[in-house]
């Protein structure tokens, strides 16, 4: 069996005890995908790529260093695959106002959690250029971990007839994952490609992939996410436009 990115995080017990209890079967594709980028901003991945996390954190604390910018080129080439299908294509825009009033209790589990660096409209809140949103796509303003709390992301999902979420960015063990749980909760097929998924460390990144793909979604490799969306036919646009 391929060894996991989160095999060497287990016990041998976790591992016996993951078998007995059957955990880890593929809940597998629908056939009404949408893609969602969550948080691929500047303030997650830095400015630019090569840019070390320890120099990078400085600035933006809530830097991810280069695991941000290994998973950019994975997302892109599933973002290339979706427009051609035209499908549906989500974003979130995780930026608060100047004050930071909506970021609420949010600001108090952080020594840094008043720094400017996530305010509306500037550099750092902006999606990384080679993924940056198109007219059509719909980006979804959040303040908290999950992209359905607060929104009208699920109104969109209903309106477009999505059964499956492939969900993409960071941070494994926040907003994709808050966002992951809520998506299963409401019954939608999860998809995570795992190369396109990060978070600033390690062992949260390995252990919650883990949990997420015993549980709430599959995670599998991005080549078998390609070859899914390529094997669809191109959706209609609502109302029956192309």
């Amino acid at each position: 069996m391929t060894e996991r990115i989160w095999d060497r995080f287990l016990t041998e017990k976790d591992k016996r005890i993951y078998q007995l209890a059957g955990y880890g079967k593929r809940g597998g594709f629908g056939t009404r995908p949408a893609l969602f980028i969550i948080d691929v901003q500047y303030n997650f991945c830095g400015d630019e790529p090569g840019e070390s996390q320890e120099e990078g954190v400085r600035k933006y604390r809530t830097h991810c260093g280069e695991a941000g910018w290994k998973a950019v080129p994975h997302i892109e080439r599933l973002l290339k695959l979706a427009r051609e299908r035209n499908l549906p294509v989500f974003y979130t825009q995780s930026e608060r106002r100047p004050d930071m009033i909506d970021s609420g209790v949010q600001v108090g589990k952080s020594h840094r959690g008043r720094e400017k660096t996530s305010v509306e409209g500037t550099h750092a809140t902006q999606t990384v250029a080679p993924l940056a949103p198109q007219p059509q796509d719909i980006l979804i303003g959040k303040r908290k971990p999950s992209a359905f709390f607060g929104t009208i992301f699920m109104s969109h999902l209903n309106f477009l007839d999505v059964d499956t979420l492939i969900l993409t960015g960071c941070t494994t063990s926040g907003c994709l994952r808050a966002t992951t749980v809520d998506a299963y909760s409401f019954n939608f097929k999860v998809v995570i490609p795992e190369e396109t998924a990060f978070d600033r460390f390690e062992a949260s990144h390995a252990i919650n992939l883990f949990d997420l793909n015993c549980k709430y979604a599959d995670v599998i490799p991005v080549d078998e996410v390609a070859a899914y969306i390529e094997g669809l036919p191109v959706r209609e646009a609502p109302g029956g436009g192309a």
